[in-house]
C-alpha cells in the first residue's frame, strides 16, 4: 500500500513558485507514488491570497492530486469516533509551542493515521516532534512522523 502524506502549504508554494528540488516530490505525487491528504483549510486559506495566479496554481495542484480533502466535519466526526477532546488537544499542543495553523495539520495527521507530515517548519514542528507525539499519545492518538521534503 502506498504511503499517505500531508504537505504543508509552504512546501507546495516553494515547489511551484521557485521551481526548486521540492518539485521532485510534487512529481512523485502526480505519478501516484504517494496518496496526498489535504485539509480543506489550506484551500480556504489560498482563496484569500492576493497573489491570485500563484494561489490558483497551488489550489489546482491540491484539488487535482489529493486522494482526500479533509473537512472540518470529517475532523469532528473522527475525533468524536475516537473519543478525543479536540479543544483539550489543541490547547495542549499550543502550550508546547506549536503554532495555531500547524496544530490542525498535526491533529489531522494523527487522527487519520497519515504516514508523513511534510514541512519545512523546523522550529515549531520538526524540532518538537517528540513533545508533539507525547501529547498525541496522552490523548489516545498514534505518533506522527514529521519530515522535510528531501526525506521522501
Amino acid at each position: 500500500m502506498k504511503k499517505t502524506i500531508m504537505m504543508d502549504l509552504d512546501v507546495v508554494t516553494v515547489a511551484i513558485w521557485d521551481k526548486k528540488d521540492e518539485m521532485k516530490l510534487l512529481e512523485k505525487i502526480k505519478g501516484n507514488e504517494f496518496a496526498m491528504i489535504t485539509p480543506y483549510i489550506i484551500l480556504e486559506h489560498l482563496s484569500k491570497w492576493n497573489y491570485r495566479k500563484l494561489a490558483e496554481e497551488i489550489a489546482s495542484f491540491y484539488e487535482k492530486y489529493s486522494f482526500q480533502i479533509v473537512t472540518a466535519q470529517n475532523i469532528a466526526d473522527k475525533t468524536e469516533e475516537m473519543d478525543v477532546d479536540y479543544k483539550k488537544l489543541f490547547i495542549e499542543l499550543l502550550n508546547i509551542g506549536v503554532k495555531e495553523e500547524d496544530i490542525v495539520l498535526v491533529i489531522i495527521v494523527g487522527i487519520f493515521d497519515i504516514d508523513f507530515l511534510v514541512t519545512f517548519n523546523r522550529k515549531h514542528l520538526k524540532s518538537k516532534e517528540k513533545e508533539i507525539n507525547e501529547v498525541l499519545r496522552r490523548n489516545g492518538i498514534n505518533a506522527i512522523r514529521i519530515v522535510q521534503p528531501s526525506e521522501l
